[in-house]
């Protein structure tokens, strides 16, 4: 007997340490921010942040939930956080509440308000409203080069060659695009030879919003085809655009403006007239795929019959990397006035290999 009660003893002081460290490890686990919702449920996790009338709350059982502010009614953090009521004035520490009333407590931290007052909350200092706002609204550069070469040799000789360069420097409310691109296909050989692409382009373009859906642009494109014996053209408009979406992964955009269409031929016949500049343009990005359509319309001001269409269409895949992609579309270039024995409508079908990086 008393063996045992020997035994007891020895073993008391490791069994209540142990006790004791599982206690402060169920405390542990069971620390945590808490949302209480109209209807009496209790969500335990991590706030994150509360912006938009929406609080995010990251749990171990749902991952991050996003919870209605208004459906909201109490709301507790164990480690402080700032907060920011309708007004602005910012306060940093813990949350509690009581009898609907949020209150921050912490070293120099103050204010009370309801729950449906508090307009944003936020962990660190990088994750404020205007933090995110000038990350927002920070211009990024974005490149992209693409090719295009296919050649054939023996019964059939032939060389096509296409290559473009693209740079875009975006913001949260403006765009400045530049771009150029150069294409030539040859067939046969020596005598026989003949080129059936020659076209060099480059432009620039420019959009900038002053509301969310509405904006102005300008641009300015310049370039050549020996194959519809233009020297040299020269396209600018200016005009309003309207997004009729506008959303990280789609946009749908309506420009109108006027313009001034300059072609200089071999034979002699240049041409200068104000004209219309119509035109649309759709994106969409569906995880690692794209679709792009582009539609423009510039009728001239001197004789509507006299009028350009420029179309592109494309399907955009990734290969081996999300920097390496290839672009499959097709491409009309339409003018109701081209040159004698020149046909009207000009149709490419394409598949170009990209590398794009910023």
């Amino acid at each position: 007997m008393a063996n045992d009660q020997t035994t007891i003893m020895k073993l008391r002081k490791p069994l209540t340490i142990l006790a004791l460290a599982s206690a402060l490890a169920g405390t542990s686990q069971l620390a945590a921010d808490t949302l209480v919702t109209k209807d009496g449920s209790t969500i335990q996790g991590k706030v994150l942040h509360v912006t938009g009338g929406v609080v995010e709350i990251e749990t171990a059982f749902a991952g991050v939930l996003k919870i209605q502010q208004a459906s909201v009614t109490g709301l507790t953090t164990d480690s402080p956080v700032y907060l920011r009521y309708q007004g602005g004035n910012t306060v940093k520490g813990t949350v509690s509440t009581a009898a609907g009333e949020v209150r921050v407590a912490g070293p120099g931290a103050w204010g009370t308000g309801s729950v449906d007052k508090v307009e944003s909350v936020w962990i660190n200092d990088s994750d404020s409203p205007e933090a995110k706002a000038a990350a927002a609204a920070k211009r990024t550069w974005a490149f992209e080069a693409s090719a295009d070469i296919v050649g054939a040799k023996g019964n059939s000789n032939s060389m096509s060659t296409a290559v473009g360069f693209a740079a875009t420097l975006a913001g949260l409310n403006d765009k400045l695009g530049f771009y150029a691109a150069y294409s030539r296909a040859e067939q046969g050989k020596g005598v026989d030879k003949k080129v059936n692409a020659d076209s060099a382009k480059g432009g620039v373009d420019y959009s900038a919003y002053f509301t969310p859906r509405t904006s102005w642009y300008v641009r300015e494109e310049i370039g050549t085809d020996k194959i519809k014996d233009l020297d040299f053209y020269s396209n600018t408009a200016a005009g309003f655009g309207y997004s009729v979406i506008r959303e990280p992964r789609q946009e749908l955009t309506f420009r109108a403006g006027l313009a001034y269409r300059y072609e200089a031929y071999s034979a002699g016949d240049d041409l200068g007239t104000p004209a219309l500049d119509l035109g649309l343009a759709h994106s969409y990005t569906g995880g690692t795929w794209r679709i792009g359509n582009k539609l423009t319309f510039m009728p001239s001001l001197e004789n509507f019959a006299n009028y350009l269409i420029q179309h592109d269409s494309f399907l955009e895949l990734p290969l081996a990397s999300t920097q390496w992609k290839v672009r499959i579309g097709v491409a009309n270039d339409y003018n109701s006035k081209p040159q004698p024995e020149k046909e009207k409508l000009d149709t490419t079908y394409y598949t170009k290999f990209l590398l794009s990086w910023k």
